[in-house]
């Protein structure tokens, strides 16, 4: 997707990314910290961060349809140019890290359900492991998981017209979240497809369909859009059993509408700086916990005990993104 049409769009997702992060880093505080992080507790259970995961689902169903667009009834040489992007995108990275998570894990560092666990994170297949949690090798790429069955599932309607492709993927997406919720599928990766979380891609895409290119509110407008947002997402609903994709993805849903109907934005050095963590943001998603594991570690050796110990953790994780911009 050009950054010059939609910028801030990178800068939001350079917020999801760093999100994340936060709530990573947060947890691991006030893990080692104890009582002594209880102002790292306090920020934790002071926003959702997690839901950046569901910001980058929103704007990957976005993003998909507007630089898929050209592809749309092309046959084969349009899916072979969306599955060589996406691949080129996600694979690589990713596999990368499965194996330096594989190997810290036969060095001690980390635990391994068995070789088919491995074989499936490798190929994007859900797996259980033995504690029933539904997650990968490296359980970031639960995230990915969900990424590729949406790449798949666009693939496969991409000899479509994009009208019709949409009503396509809408149904299907939706058919398997209900079917699940009414049925209960007990195919471990059928299930993990099938829960609600899917249908956060459905609102990018919806975003995309509806808003034509160059498309503007007022900057008020957009920063109402974003205010009931950020207040949705304060309110966390989710916590009081609403909808993931209704208590964190619709907010997400605002964020993009402020982010993509942006008349006109004048470069600044904000703007740029966070369109450089957005382009590094599958990076920082990823690679956070190496570095996390690696001083969390440092600090367990060093046992320190100061009460202010866990705020020099975090800012000492925080120096770490330097690199990626």
């Amino acid at each position: 997707m050009p950054q010059s049409r939609y910028p801030l769009v990178q800068a939001l997702r350079a917020i999801a990314a760093l999100s994340v992060a936060l709530h990573h880093v947060l947890y691991e505080a006030v893990t080692l910290g104890g009582e002594s992080a209880s102002w790292a507790n306090a920020i934790q259970s002071a926003m959702p961060w997690e839901a950046g995961v569901d910001i980058f689902f929103v704007i990957s169903g976005f993003v998909i349809l507007h630089a898929s667009t050209p592809l749309f009834e092309q046959g084969w040489p349009g899916l072979r140019r969306f599955l060589a992007r996406r691949v080129a995108r996600i694979v690589p990275l990713y596999w990368a890290v499965t194996t330096l998570y594989i190997v810290g894990a036969t060095a001690g560092l980390g635990t391994i359900s068995g070789p088919m666990s491995i074989l499936a994170s490798y190929a994007f297949i859900p797996f259980a492991r033995p504690n029933s949690l539904v997650q990968p090798v490296f359980a970031l790429g639960w995230t990915l998981n969900n990424e590729m069955f949406f790449y798949a599932l666009f693939a496969a309607v991409l000899w479509m017209r994009r009208e019709r492709a949409i009503v396509c993927l809408t149904l299907v997406l939706g058919g398997l979240v209900a079917a699940n919720a009414t049925f209960g599928f007990t195919n471990v990766a059928l299930k993990f497809w099938s829960e609600p979380i899917v249908l956060e891609f459905l609102l990018g895409i919806w975003i995309r369909a509806m808003l034509p290119i160059g498309f503007g509110l007022p900057l008020w407008t957009r920063i109402g859009l974003a205010a009931l947002a950020l207040l949705a997402l304060y309110a966390d609903v989710v916590s009081e059993g609403v909808s993931r994709p209704v208590g964190w993805g619709i907010p997400a849903a605002l964020l993009v509408i402020a982010a993509v109907t942006a008349t006109r934005e004048r470069a600044s050095r904000w703007t740029s700086f966070a369109t450089r963590i957005g382009d590094a943001s599958y990076a920082l998603y990823l690679l956070h916990p190496f570095v996390m594991r690696a001083m969390g570690l440092t600090w367990r050796g060093l046992g320190p005990t100061s009460p202010g110990w866990a705020l020099i953790f975090v800012g000492r994780r925080s120096r770490w993104r330097a690199p990626l911009h």
